[in-house]
């Protein structure tokens, strides 16, 4: 009769030890599972990717067209750029591509029709792998022409420019040196040019209200 019992506590103890290793088992495939990363996307970060946009800077120069330039380090030949521009910051379009060529690391690019309003600029970066990332965002507003004038043109001594928004404006001699540079606020003001020589100068002006420069021609007397 004992060994009976014994039987039966033995059998017991194995179906327990059994139960107990299912448990494991069943809670290691669902730990197993909580592990799975989706890892299909290719946008990844500058630092995984090895290309860093050192810099990226916006203007819009004369007619209305928009300059873009930006620094880049660790890129590799075969890596290209493309530039895209939004008036939404939700869909954007390409308006131009090069690719990374030698040791350049500086590139630029102007935009020749950007619409008027609010415009956003990126650059997507892609490597060879076809991993890429994107740059900060530049944003430039196109509002029309600077809202200023300036006379007489030729100027003997005193220029006068009336303006309706604050700008910064300078006078550069024929050399490319800057004569003058000056921040002038809304309205009238006037600018001693007697110590100008006679010749031919630029004169210009910038908005930073509508994000424009605008360069003139002025005449010294």
């Amino acid at each position: 009769m004992k060994c009976v019992w014994l039987l039966v506590l033995v059998l017991c103890c194995c179906l327990t030890v059994r139960s107990q290793q299912r448990g494991e088992a069943t809670g290691s495939s669902n730990d197993s599972v909580k592990l799975i990363i989706d890892d299909s996307s290719k946008l990844i970060t500058a630092k995984d990717n090895g290309a860093v946009f050192t810099n990226f800077i916006g203007a819009i120069r004369e007619s209305g067209k928009v300059w873009l330039q930006w620094d880049v380090d660790s890129a590799e030949d075969g890596d290209y750029f493309v530039v895209q521009r939004s008036t939404d910051g939700v869909t954007f379009e390409t308006i131009g591509a090069m690719r990374k060529t030698g040791n350049n690391s500086h590139y630029e690019l102007t935009d020749i029709a950007p619409p008027n309003g609010t415009n956003l600029y990126r650059i997507k970066y892609t490597g060879q792998d076809g991993k890429f990332l994107y740059s900060k965002q530049v944003q430039l507003s196109l509002s029309g022409d600077i809202e200023f004038k300036f006379y007489p043109n030729p100027v003997d001594k005193l220029l006068i420019i009336r303006t309706e928004h604050t700008i910064d404006i300078q006078i550069v001699d024929g050399v490319g040196s800057i004569r003058l540079n000056k921040r002038l606020q809304p309205g009238i003001q006037v600018i001693n040019a007697s110590s100008l020589e006679r010749g031919v100068y630029v004169l210009r002006v910038a908005d930073k209200e509508s994000n424009r420069i605008v360069s003139n021609q002025l005449l010294k007397n």
